[in-house]
């Protein structure tokens, strides 16, 4: 096929959740058709990545760089008209453009928006399949920001929550498929009011590198059992660190959750890891054990040396990738209700759930305290992404989306067992 990818930032490299799945889907089809990508570049560090982007894609790729400045004004501008910020802030005609000049080659078998960001370019664009991303029902996670700010700004948010909502209804009206990360997200939106065909497709993690259960008795207090005993238990939280969700859940664990554990354990340590980490985020460096790390080259070589990872999310949508990249790597993890929304796994059997500061940290303590427990959650765990969360097998129901017999295929119920599925 020839397929047209349009994607609201640089899909590459994939350190960040919507990057990860973008990168993936890219990289899968691009392997098998000719792929053109145009892409919104909001980082200018972001244009060294071209050429490798050139090197996979057999079709053009044309970066659009976006002015931060003149995108404000164009989304203060949408607010204004009654449409959503996130419109104006990625309407600009330097993207049309770029599409334009893409569709000069001749037309395209499928088009994949990926995000509502950049949907709107894709409407018009004549081809038998135009598929749309969502990822996560975006308009969602405005209504969670609404309701843990302050007003005014819980007002603009609300004002968000409701000209987004029904930018994305109006997308679903025209799309060939909407696409989504989860099926608690596909229902979500067809309840919204969404059309058409609504679908699922769930990340993949890397199953390649897995940790071998290192530690193999139990910690107890400060009497610690390790190779090392002068250290103490590990937890880690990984993420981008200026995406307020995010900052939300380490400050509320470092300053609710972290102290009640450190009772039991006083030598834990709670590593902090993630780019672009915010003054907030900063200062938590200031309490006992806890260090913030920032940005490092790889993100997996930290997190196998953890002893649990912990998500204590309190505003999230769609699926956190935190989560599976652990469980894929073989660390076991606590979470809060929201941060495994939307994947398979259970409480008690492949992760433990906190919704409480106390009951969230008890479950903490009971992994430290109990090797048996840490190994069959980790095993179960693993067994799951291995079943469930495989790129290979999304990018290739990815593939049967964009093809010519995708609406039949769904419309008879063909794909319901293989992770993909029709609301």
């Amino acid at each position: 096929m020839k397929i047209l990818f349009l994607a609201h930032r640089t899909p590459y490299p994939p350190n960040k959740g919507d990057k990860i799945r973008a990168f993936h889907f890219l990289s899968h089809l691009a392997k098998s058709h000719e792929v053109t990508l145009v892409y919104w570049v909001d980082d200018i560090r972001d244009l060294n990545h071209t050429q490798f982007l050139r090197s996979i894609c057999r079709g053009e790729v044309l970066p659009v760089r976006l002015n931060r400045l003149a995108a404000m004004v164009r989304a203060v501008f949408a607010l204004l008209a009654g449409r959503s910020f996130t419109e104006g802030f990625y309407g600009g005609s330097p993207f049309q453009r770029a599409v334009n000049t893409a569709l000069r080659s001749g037309p395209f078998d499928a088009v994949l928006a990926f995000s509502s960001a950049v949907a709107a370019y894709a409407e018009n664009i004549p081809s038998k399949s135009k598929v749309v991303d969502f990822v996560d029902v975006d308009s969602d996670k405005w209504g969670q920001l609404a309701e843990a700010s302050p007003f005014p700004i819980s007002w603009l948010y609300r004002h968000e929550q409701r000209c987004l909502s029904r930018f994305e209804v109006a997308v679903s009206s025209w799309a060939s498929q909407s696409l989504f990360v989860s099926l608690p997200e596909a229902e979500l939106f067809r309840k919204n009011g969404g059309k058409g065909l609504i679908d699922y497709l769930p990340n993949g993690t890397d199953l390649d590198l897995r940790r071998l259960p290192l530690v193999q008795v139990p910690f107890h207090g400060t009497e610690l059992s390790r190779k090392v005993p002068a250290i103490g238990p590990k937890l880690i939280f990984v993420g981008t660190m200026d995406y307020f969700p995010n900052v939300d859940a380490v400050e509320y664990f470092a300053s609710e959750i972290f102290p009640l554990i450190r009772r039991e354990f006083p030598k834990a340590e709670f590593e902090i890891v993630g780019r672009h980490p915010t003054k907030a985020v900063r200062r938590l460096s200031r309490l006992d054990g806890v260090r913030v790390i920032g940005e490092v080259p790889e993100v997996r070589s930290l997190l196998i040396q953890a002893d649990v990872s912990v998500a204590p999310m309190r505003i999230a949508r769609g699926v956190q990738n935190k989560v599976l990249e652990a469980m894929a790597l073989g660390i076991p993890v606590v979470a809060t209700p929201l941060a495994i929304e939307g994947i398979e796994v259970s409480n008690e059997q492949e992760a433990l759930i906190g919704t409480r500061p106390d009951e969230f940290a008890g479950q903490v303590v009971r992994l430290l305290r109990d090797v048996e427990l840490r190994r069959s959650l980790t095993k179960r765990a693993w067994n799951k992404m291995n079943q469930f969360y495989n790129w290979g097998v999304s990018g290739a129901k990815l593939e049967e989306l964009l093809g010519p017999y995708q609406a039949k295929s769904l419309s008879e119920g063909a794909t319901h067992n293989v992770s993909v599925g029709q609301v």
